[in-house]
């Protein structure tokens, strides 16, 4: 059984919302991994099963961005609706594999949420299946009452959004994987066969861009096994973002979107950029977006 550490509890919300920071040993990364779990004030859930949203956060980040940056606008909305956040860290850390802290990219802080298939890379830097095996059951293990199998949702943040948008989509396409609620994104990765970061990504992990296809949120969603599931994604985009045209190409997700039948919601904002004030100016929009589906799937109270 694993043994999950509690590194810190902190108090979080008014009603009595608490976030735990949380590590363990890793047999998917073989490696000491961190996380943090938003729990909501016991007055606000509804539910035999706390429903809960994972975010996967962006290049460089850990756990800590999205708890302190957007927390504050999260927790608060997340906790009126009695539903659990769930945040992982972006890579492993300290797997000693060379190369690995040489650029912001690739490797420490740049898992990409895939499993790696090159000799290099594959024994430490398998985040598909630490996202959607290990991680549910270790916070299962660790927060019994938080459901992380069935009633659950993901949304993401750049690389993160990447990583939400095709584990979504690839959820519908794994037999031995439940699929998510919902999905959602801000400023995704959508095309990331197209761009430098997911080329180099690509070829690192996988010794292919073209084998990058398989975890290509524009070439997923015209999968027949995907089109039809999610009655909507919910994209935000900032019109200032730095990256939009050269790294994150949604043009080309919702393109492919309308050509396979599957609504997309994109928003642009208008002068926002690529930062966490982007993400915290509208994150409560993310979370009422998923809560309004997962609390459709609940079980409540007797």
């Amino acid at each position: 059984m694993t043994v999950v550490k509690t590194l810190s509890k902190t108090a979080v919300t008014p009603n009595g919302g608490f976030l735990f920071r949380c590590s363990h040993a890793s047999n998917v990364t073989k490696t000491e991994m961190t996380f943090a779990v938003f729990m909501p004030s016991p007055v606000s859930v509804l539910s035999e099963k706390i429903p809960s949203i994972f975010w996967l956060s962006g290049l460089t980040c850990n756990d800590t961005n999205f708890s302190t940056k957007a927390g504050p606008a999260a927790f608060p909305v997340a906790d009126s609706h009695g539903i659990a956040l769930i945040i992982p860290d972006t890579s492993p850390r300290g797997a000693g594999v060379l190369g690995e802290d040489d650029s912001y990219d690739l490797g420490t802080g740049a898992g990409f949420y895939v499993d790696a298939s090159t000799t290099k890379w594959k024994t430490h830097y398998n985040m598909e299946s630490y996202i959607t095996s290990e991680l549910p059951s270790v916070v299962s293990a660790a927060f019994p009452n938080i459901d992380t199998e069935s009633v659950r949702s993901v949304m993401g943040h750049s690389m993160g959004g990447h990583g939400a948008l095709s584990l979504a989509f690839k959820s519908l396409l794994h037999d031995d994987r439940k699929p998510y609620v919902s999905v959602s994104a801000f400023a995704p990765i959508c095309n990331p066969t197209k761009c430098q970061w997911g080329e180099k990504a690509f070829m690192e992990y996988f010794g292919s861009v073209d084998d990058g296809r398989k975890h290509d949120s524009s070439c997923l969603i015209q999968n027949a096994g995907v089109v039809g599931h999610y009655d909507d994604i919910l994209i935000d985009q900032g019109t200032s973002d730095q990256f939009l045209e050269s790294q994150l190409k949604p043009e080309a997700l919702v393109d492919a979107a309308k050509k396979s039948g599957q609504k997309v919601t994109l928003n642009m904002r208008k002068e926002f950029d690529h930062s966490y004030y982007f993400i915290a100016a509208f994150i409560a929009d993310h979370v009422n977006f998923h809560a309004k589906r997962l609390l459709t799937n609940q079980t409540v109270k007797g």
